[in-house]
């Protein structure tokens, strides 16, 4: 048997309430935890069997109580972000790392996992036979690997926001410089967009040619002096600065539609490829 002691009387009722709640979900009597009946603020766990459930909720109950406390406390004190509104940005860009909702950023790939490195620092005091541990302690001196796992993951969610900033002023820029375009089209213009080949159709439904295109990206490059603009689809649009286009496109969510979009806002439709008119289909077609 071991015996943890917390600090509020509350985190050892909510334990025990939650070793009750996991026990019948498995269908098992929970004799394994009671509290101890000189003090509210210890409970006693019988860890001879069930030990996967008593794991469980420990660990769900330790990440619960430290975790955003460590974030807030990491983001202010370690990387001396004052301002409540960029805190808040990055608490949100870090949990959502966390549960799994942004991918793809590298540094998080083979990170371990937050439960398991808890986990196993329960599982190393159980084998060890300690009969008596303050819950404290064990959060001093038990979550060394589980705090730096959380640093680099803070380090990756301000490497995130910094982007999201640069890639919002970007679009702040290129949308100034779309309104200070005078419009080459008062009529709706065409855009059909798949993956890497673009055709742009003119406000009378012509191809524009490709020395068109590239005379219109280099405008918009001289124009607002981003010399990496995306040559296919964003400079030309720029250069254009149409009055209204619609873009007929197979992959709706790729992400150069979306800069599109939040740079073109309500001047820009987007519609599935399905959705073209049968001609803009042949032009489409005999383009390729």
């Amino acid at each position: 048997m071991i015996a943890i002691a917390f600090l509020h009387p509350s985190d050892g009722t909510t334990v025990l309430k939650n070793m009750i709640r996991a026990a019948v979900k498995y269908k098992i009597t929970p004799s394994f935890a009671k509290l101890s009946e000189t003090s509210s603020k210890i409970i006693e766990l019988h860890i001879e069997k069930d030990q996967d459930i008593i794991l469980d909720v420990l660990t769900e109950f330790t990440r619960n109580k430290v975790e955003d406390i460590c974030l807030k406390d990491m983001i202010e004190h370690l990387f001396f972000y004052t301002d409540s509104s960029e805190q808040k940005e990055i608490f949100s860009i870090t949990k959502s790392i966390i549960s799994g909702e942004i991918e793809g950023i590298p540094e998080t790939k083979n990170l371990p996992s937050l439960n398991g490195l808890i986990r196993k620092q329960w599982q190393s005091l159980f084998q060890s036979s300690l009969p008596y541990l303050e819950f404290e302690s064990f959060l001093k001196f038990r979550l060394k690997e589980y705090l730096a796992i959380l640093l680099k993951l803070v380090e990756c969610a301000i490497d995130e926001y910094k982007l999201e900033l640069e890639y919002q002023m970007f679009v702040e820029q290129l949308r100034s410089c779309v309104t200070k375009q005078k419009s080459f089209s008062k009529r709706n213009i065409v855009i059909i967009f798949d993956k890497e080949k673009v055709v742009i159709l003119d406000e009378n439904q012509n191809p524009l040619s490709g020395n068109e295109l590239e005379r219109l990206h280099e405008q918009a490059v001289k124009l607002s002096k981003v010399t990496s603009l995306d040559a296919r689809l964003l400079g030309p649009l720029i250069g254009l600065a149409p009055a209204s286009a619609h873009i007929y496109s197979y992959d709706l969510d790729h992400p150069l539609l979306h800069t599109v979009k939040n740079i073109f806002q309500e001047t820009i439709t987007i519609s599935s490829i399905e959705k073209m008119s049968y001609r803009n289909k042949k032009i489409f077609h005999k383009k390729q």
